[in-house]
């Protein structure tokens, strides 16, 4: 629990406790830290915010949606280990980020917990949430009810639907050449009878709309001897087909995911590809080894599923990987890499519509941008199978022509030309070309082309800002998303007009009537912006069926707030009005971090919504993300490293070009982690000095110094140096 007083402790460990307000804020000795002597509350209570936020963090892994911002905020910290893994954490992400898989296609996966949905997308929607439209999806789980897992478990037993489940699923199946043990330990026991190819051929009058449904998925096991190297297949009848035909066939692989448990696969079966896949499905026939075996399968589950991809991973992939490279200038991990992300890109280009379109069309099946539902005055309207998420905002229906998705695509097809342009000025590195390499200035000239193609398109020029996307209706989607308008500055799409009338209309300069929150009250939270400016209760995913019912800030994604994006405002303070604005914006979130503190604690503080709402996390909802699964809070220090000390890590240099505010005399970081050397940076109005404490003479720094001219915006000098040896260093 936080408590308010001052400690001072030195013990075993080299650990050390600096002036705080808990002894939550026990730091390792060679911790990265800020050093402000012009103001020493801001510089300790953010050093202590970093470590607070790594060391409570809930454990790192494969999921992909958060890799970005972690890299981002981790890769410089110094000696910090990972509690659950005990390794430090780049090492930690190094591994993460190798066993992140990429499809046969170039998609990434999500790596997501367990669920009934598609295994390396998001974990919802489900076939279960159809809201009664059962010609929208469909399954079959061979365990009782009481035992079927996850979420359409707990859809099922809270609809009380057994009919789908354990004998009464059996029931639904009629058997060739193989015969039914029945349930044994939650799983459909089959044995080959050896007279020919065991299939399982579904009830008729299924009557599910094709459309709508883009994939199936058998969760099985096998344990078979075949003559041959045939592979299983599933087959339909429409309504007004007669029979089964070759014609209406779709093969599928004994296939392992991240989610498949040892010796198991979950077969995907991407029917949305096949030509006849279309109109009203009436049965269907699964083959699961063709040709003369033997032997025994086990099924846990046979089900639709909704196509619940994300957009993002890739750019998020490719990201991570450069953030991860440049900071640590790991050549063997750029060298096991480095294919995957070109082939991330090029899956971008080619399947999201980059190359044709100059920005993100998504084509998935679901991800048209349409909402979920339609209020009429009837009532509600449900177009279950679209208005699929696609990217963290999970709960809003981004598709069709996306903004949110080009702009990470543009982002990452500059990272792509910087690695790429590294790679051939240093053969020295032996990263492998050929044929998978791309062009740099191919890739910078694409990235121009999609900046001003989403300057243009998803500008709105009556309320100067961007919205997230065209739907294939050709509707406009705008709530005040304050996120994607930081992004866009972030991330470099938009101009500097742009970006300046971003900051008018988050400053209360510039009043849009329209919206539900303005001026002050955009800070209502005080550490950040709201998420969305305008209440939103009819532009949600299917599933997400009442926000009516929640009122306006108590949802992250309807007029709450992410702790951790306050980073991008800040950001795009620093760039577009200056450091001195961007100082006065961390203060005041310095000042509700020390409330938060004496309240004990962000739980304490926000408990039975005594602020305006709650946190949302740990199985809990409400509006703000703050901690729990939300990570991305470690972003916010960052703005010291990327923003005030204006630090670039590059391929191949270390690149710093400070930016102070005016009453700022000086500012340091401490122990920040670079390549094989630990560094102190110290940045003053003139001067930027390198003390290097330890470096391997191997692994030389090579270190650009760029000092901005204030008023004219460009550089005044500019100095560099190759560092090889401990020593402190002026430029």
């Amino acid at each position: 629990m936080l408590k308010t007083h001052l400690l001072l402790l030195t013990i075993a460990c080299f650990s050390i406790l600096l002036n705080s307000f808990s002894e939550d804020y026990l730091l390792p000795e060679n911790f990265t830290r800020f050093v402000i002597p012009d103001d020493n509350e801001v510089s300790t209570i953010m050093t202590e915010y970093l470590w607070y936020h790594l060391s409570k963090r809930l454990g790192n892994g494969h999921t992909l949606f958060n890799k970005e911002y972690l890299l981002c905020a981790d890769t410089w910290v110094n000696d910090f280990i990972d509690p659950q893994r005990n390794k430090p954490i780049q090492e930690v992400h190094r591994e993460d980020l190798l066993s992140i898989r990429i499809d046969d296609e170039g998609y990434i996966d999500t790596h997501q917990h367990f669920s009934h949905a598609y295994d390396a997308g998001w974990p919802f929607p489900l076939w279960t949430q159809t809201f009664g439209q059962k010609d929208k999806g469909i399954g079959w789980h061979f365990q009782p009810l009481e035992q079927v897992p996850g979420w359409v478990g707990d859809n099922l037993r809270h609809a009380k639907n057994d009919s789908n489940c354990g004998e009464n699923a059996i029931k639904q199946w009629k058997l060739q050449n193989v015969i039914s043990h029945g349930i044994v330990e939650n799983k459909w026991k089959l044995e080959i009878t050896g007279e020919g190819s065991p299939t399982l051929t579904s009830i008729s009058n299924l009557n599910l709309t094709a459309e709508d449904i883009p994939f199936f998925q058998l969760r099985w096991k096998r344990d078979i001897q075949t003559q041959t190297n045939s592979l299983p297949y599933m087959e339909w009848k429409r309504v007004g087909d007669t029979e089964f035909t070759p014609e209406r066939r779709f093969y599928f692989y004994y296939q392992n995911t991240a989610l498949t448990p040892p010796g198991w696969a979950h077969s995907h079966i991407p029917v949305y590809k096949h030509p006849q896949w279309n109109g009203t499905i009436d049965q269907i026939r699964i083959c699961l080894a063709p040709g003369p075996c033997s032997g025994t399968f086990l099924i846990d589950s046979f089900f639709s599923l909704f196509d619940t991809r994300h957009t993002i991973n890739n750019p998020i992939y490719i990201l991570a990987c450069r953030y991860y490279f440049n900071w640590t200038g790991d050549i063997d991990f750029l060298r096991q890499v480095i294919n995957k992300m070109r082939l991330a890109l090029q899956y971008q280009r080619k399947e999201l519509g980059g190359n044709a379109n100059f920005c993100i069309v998504n084509p998935w099946v679901g991800h048209d941008g349409i909402p979920g539902y339609k209020i009429t005055e009837k009532g509600k309207e449900f177009n279950i199978g679209h208005g699929i998420g696609s990217n963290y905002w999970d709960l809003l229906p981004f598709g069709g022509y996306d903004c949110y998705a080009t702009n990470q695509y543009h982002a990452s097809l500059l990272a792509m030309a910087e690695i790429e342009e590294a790679i051939l000025q240093h053969p020295e590195w032996n990263i492998p070309c050929g044929a998978l390499a791309l062009d740099p200035k191919e890739l910078r000239e694409h990235a121009q082309k999609v900046r001003e193609k989403a300057q243009s398109l998803f500008w709105d020029n009556d309320k100067k800002r961007f919205f997230t996307c065209i739907d294939r209706s050709g509707d406009k989607h705008d709530y005040g998303f304050t996120f994607l308008n930081l992004d866009c500055i972030w991330y470099g799409i938009a101009s500097q007009e742009q970006a300046t009338e971003i900051l008018k209309w988050l400053n209360g300069e510039r009043i849009i009537e329209s919206d539900t929150s303005k001026g002050d009250d955009i800070y209502h939270w005080r550490f950040g912006p709201r998420a969305t400016t305008l209440r939103n209760i009819d532009w949600y995913i299917f599933c997400w069926a009442h926000p009516e019912n929640i009122p306006w800030g108590g949802q992250v994604q309807d007029g709450g707030a992410v702790l951790g994006f306050s980073f991008y405002d800040l950001w795009a303070r620093l760039q577009t009005l200056g450091p001195d604005n961007a100082w006065q914006r961390l203060k005041k979130i310095v000042e509700w971090e020390k409330e938060v503190r004496t309240a004990g604690g962000y739980r304490k503080y926000y408990e039975d919504g005594k602020q305006g709402t709650t946190l949302q996390g740990c199985n809990t909802p409400g509006g703000l993300g703050i901690d729990c699964e939300f990570f991305e809070s470690s972003l916010l220090p960052s703005i010291f490293v990327y923003g005030f000390m204006g630090i670039t890590p590059k391929p191949d240099m270390l690149e710093i070009s400070p930016k102070l505010p005016e009453n700022i005399n000086e500012f340091s970081i401490k122990n920040v982690k670079y390549r094989s050397a630990i560094l102190n940076i110290t940045a003053n109005t003139d001067n930027l000095t390198i003390e290097i404490q330890s470096i391997l003479p191997e692994v030389p720094i090579y270190c650009k110094y760029i000092q901005m001219d204030k008023t004219a915006n460009q550089p005044k000098r500019v100095s560099e140096k190759v560092l090889t040896v401990p020593g402190t260093f002026s430029f």
